[in-house]
């Protein structure tokens, strides 16, 4: 596991026509954020979109999608995901925004 790195605004939340949920950020993300796939839970950094995705087909809502990244974000790399200020949701039910906007507050 990294040391902790520190926090990073979450700026979308996307649900994808493929059923991977897409979770990009303020920074715009680094380099050694690849290395999340090391945890092997399912995640990994799409260098070229600068976003974390979920992989595989679990047929998870977005709620739970949204809090595994997080936590396997955390686990791997050391760093907190929580949503920005103007996060926006593309393809999230609203019922799905409402669980993560709680799981981020938690």
């Amino acid at each position: 596991m990294w040391s902790k790195v520190g926090i990073e605004a979450v700026s979308n939340v996307a649900l994808l026509e493929t059923g991977e949920l897409a979770v990009g950020l303020e920074s715009r993300g680094k380099p050694s954020y690849q290395f999340v796939y090391r945890a092997g839970r399912g995640v990994y950094w799409d260098a070229a979109r600068r976003e974390f995705r979920s992989r595989g087909r679990v047929d998870w809502p977005s709620s739970k999608w949204f809090r595994h990244i997080v936590s396997a974000v955390k686990s791997e790399l050391g760093v907190e995901l929580r949503l920005g200020k103007n996060v926006s949701f593309q393809n999230v039910p609203d019922c799905e925004q409402v669980e993560i906007r709680n799981s981020d507050a938690t």
